[in-house]
């Protein structure tokens, strides 16, 4: 079956049309992208005149030809001005192309426009059937000034674009090629076709290829626009993406010559345009330190106030062409300058917290504080306040010297006073919050010969309050300057708070001095003049009882228990205070708790006739603790407490003892009143005193100082709940006391002592 040859042109035209209006409809659906209304004016105005010349197709000889061939002309020649809209903004120059420049383009190609639609209108018209097309056509429309005019400007217009387009197709940097060759290769198809055309090789006279080389140009730009959305991303034009950076950005050739760069470059070299300049005269190093990954500083950079150069952190990477050759490099010099001063800064505020810890007194660490704020940190009006307990008020302790010269010298030599409620600063004190940047509130005694701008006001715990104040022309506080403030505050707060420890550890090591000559003088005169003197009473004595008469025989006997209770009070008192002040006691040693817990039974028993003590089995079983030589008179002093108080004519003692892996626990029970339990703890308080004789009940106390030192535990139980290690309950035990002493096995203590090491190690 053959088609005739004018049904296939009409449906070529019409089908070029639908895709043109298709293109352009899409386009205006993405009409916040620059390239898209001109992209719609390119596709919707060619597919217009496609909808005239398939009329024309139809009916190529009626009363409307003319028109509809003039209408035809005037559009193709206006969809001109949009294709070179659509070059510009696509390709990047959104800058250049403002909206009286794109009016003023339209407005040229409207007017070409009309022209090529008037002329028209006044040609001789002819309907021809050529190779099986009858169409009209005009036999003298090359004739005149007016097709010159139209063709040159048409075609004049179309390659720039063609030109730009293909110059940022070739861009080094274009990640949008491909969608670019399909524009490009698009337009030029239907270029050629007119070209051709214009040149004499023609299908039919009155047809030109470029109505139907349409159909092509529109198919193309709906692949691209669908198959890579070009519309979708905004296209990365070099010139517009570098002049966005911020950061300085130069672009070199092969032989390392600037070819590209930004202001931000410009502004570095400190050159207005230097392209063509090898970049190693205006950076010298820098592709050195891209190579090895360094930093960079322009030989050129100034010392910053801070004291800091500028730095610069470098990303270098090369740049390919089509055949993905390396044809050059893009270096971005990214300025770290303030993130080096921070460092910088952060590492001298160590410097200070070092020094701070080696501060003796209140005075030196503010000292250093007061000149790390005014030399590192630049805050010449830097000062601290100590608060005086004796008067109640914050008083000048340390100043920089740009401080002391605002101040009246009669403030600063007498010490400056800052009462309570009369000032900002007393408020940071009082409140323990800081004050960030305002100006200070002084109190109107204080008399400021120079503002101080803004200040930072910490407070410093107790202590005081450090003040922190640049001048009035200082710029307000960023981030980091009140992070590095907030730092040196608390670094000098934690130096004042460990000087007045140690003030406080020194007084006290003073005090237990003079405690431990006390103690050696009043254990010297227990051990020479106390004893020597009841030796020389204890003789008389004897001596007196063997001559007097029975009447006087009980006032001797009570003479003489009272200095036997001198005596044996003396000793504890030597034991006590040998144990307390002998370094040698801390170190422990393995003892036979059953042989020395038998000793001291048997040592008791033979000295009292009115006591018995009953003795648990096992004794000889028990296994060895970690103690000293005082754990034999710690048993005896609480056996002796027990026969002491006793109310009984017959004081009964039940000794026992049991252990498990870690503790042996003895238990030492009376017949005795017993104890009540809201005074159990209190008895081994060293200023207990016995009901009995008034004396003070320093053989517990000494037993509870002992234990404790041994790792253990001693307590007080009543006798009537308690269950024996045997299990048997002794039901005639209704009153009494049981002392429960607990110490740990040798293992265990070892135990507890390697943590400790390794505690102290950590």
């Amino acid at each position: 079956m053959v088609f005739p040859v004018s049904l296939v042109t009409g449906l070529v035209l019409g089908l070029g049309s639908a895709l043109g209006f298709s293109v352009a409809y899409v386009a205006l659906r993405h009409r916040d992208h620059p390239a898209a209304r001109p992209l719609a004016g390119i596709a919707a105005l060619p597919a217009m005149a496609g909808v005239c010349y398939t009329v024309l197709v139809v009916v190529p000889d009626s009363m409307a030809t003319r028109p509809l061939l003039a209408v035809g002309s005037a559009l193709t020649i206006f969809s001109v001005g949009y294709f070179l809209l659509f070059t510009l903004a696509y390709t990047g120059r959104n800058d250049w192309l403002t909206p009286r420049r794109s009016r003023s383009i339209l407005g040229v190609f409207g007017v070409l426009a009309v022209v090529a639609a008037l002329d028209g209108l006044t040609m001789q018209v002819t309907v021809e059937t050529v190779n099986g097309l009858t169409y009209p056509l005009m036999p003298h429309r090359t004739d005149g000034p007016v097709f010159l005019l139209l063709l040159t400007s048409s075609y004049a217009s179309i390659f720039v674009g063609l030109g730009l387009l293909l110059r940022f197709l070739i861009a080094p940097r274009n990640v949008y090629r491909k969608q670019t060759a399909f524009i490009a290769t698009a337009i030029g198809i239907t270029v050629t076709g007119g070209v051709v055309f214009e040149a004499g090789v023609k299908f039919h006279p009155g047809l030109n290829f470029v109505s139907v080389l349409y159909t092509v140009e529109a198919l193309l730009i709906a692949l691209a626009l669908f198959r890579y959305e070009f519309l979708t991303v905004e296209p990365l034009a070099p010139d517009v993406v570098l002049e966005q950076i911020n950061d300085p950005v130069v672009v070199l050739d092969e032989s390392d010559a600037i070819v590209d760069s930004n202001p931000a470059a410009r502004r570095l070299v400190d050159v207005s345009d230097p392209v063509g300049v090898p970049v190693h005269d205006l950076l010298p190093g820098l592709l050195g330190a891209a190579a090895r990954a360094d930093e960079y500083v322009p030989p050129d950079s100034e010392v910053e106030s801070g004291g800091t150069l500028d730095v610069y952190d470098l990303n270098a990477a090369p740049i390919s062409d089509q055949y993905d050759r390396d044809r050059g490099t893009v270096v971005v010099l990214r300025d770290i300058s303030v993130q080096k001063r921070r460092e910088r800064t952060l590492e001298h505020l160590q410097s200070v917290g070092q020094r701070l810890l080696g501060a003796e007194t209140e005075t030196e660490a503010l000292d250093i504080a007061v000149t790390a704020a005014h030399e590192l940190l630049d805050y010449p009006y830097s000062g601290a306040m100590l608060y005086d307990e004796d008067t109640d008020a914050l008083r000048l302790a340390s100043y920089a010297d740009p401080l002391a010269a605002a101040l009246e010298d009669a403030q600063v030599d007498g010490g400056m006073a800052v009462q309570p409620g009369s000032s900002d600063v007393w408020r940071v004190f009082e409140s323990g919050e800081p004050m960030l940047g305002d100006p200070v509130d002084v109190p109107d005694h204080v008399d400021l010969q120079d503002e101080i701008g803004g200040s930072l006001l910490y407070p410093l715990g107790d202590h005081g309050v450090l003040g922190i104040s640049a001048g009035p022309d200082h710029e307000g506080f960023s981030d980091d300057d009140r992070r590095f403030a907030d730092i040196l505050a608390s670094t000098t707060e934690n130096a004042l708070d460990r000087v007045e420890k140690e003030r406080e550890l020194r007084e006290n090591r003073e005090l237990l001095a003079t405690r431990a000559e006390q103690i050696e003088f009043f254990n010297s005169v227990l051990r020479h003049d106390l004893l020597n003197g009841m030796q020389v009473v204890q003789a008389h004595v004897d001596i007196l009882a063997e001559r007097v008469d029975e009447d006087v025989a009980d006032h001797v006997q009570v003479i003489d228990g009272w200095t036997e209770d001198i005596v044996t009070l003396t000793q504890n008192v030597r034991a006590v205070t040998g144990a307390v002040d002998d370094d040698d006691a801390v170190a422990l040693a393995p003892v036979d708790l059953g042989a020395t817990l038998s000793e001291r039974v048997s040592k008791v028993r033979d000295s009292h006739d009115a006591v018995s003590i009953e003795v648990g089995p096992g004794l000889d079983a028990l296994p060895v603790v970690m103690a000293d030589d005082f754990l034999g008179q710690v048993f005896e002093n609480l056996l002796g407490n027990a026969i002491e108080h006793s109310d009984r004519e017959h004081t009964e003692i039940v000794v026992c003892a049991a252990a498990d892996d870690e503790t042996v626990t003895v238990w030492i029970a009376d017949n005795g009143p017993g104890i009540d339990d809201d005074v159990a703890d209190e008895v081994f308080e060293q200023s207990v005193t016995s009901d009995d004789s008034g004396s003070v009940g320093f053989g517990l106390y000494f037993a509870r100082l002992m234990i404790d030192r041994y790792g253990g535990d001693i307590r007080f139980e009543d006798r009537s709940k308690w269950v024996p290690p045997s299990g048997r309950i002794d039901r005639d035990a209704t009153r009494g006391a049981v002392a429960v002493v607990e110490l740990p096995t040798r293992r265990e203590a070892d135990e507890r002592a390697s943590v400790g090491r390794s505690g102290m190690d950590d």
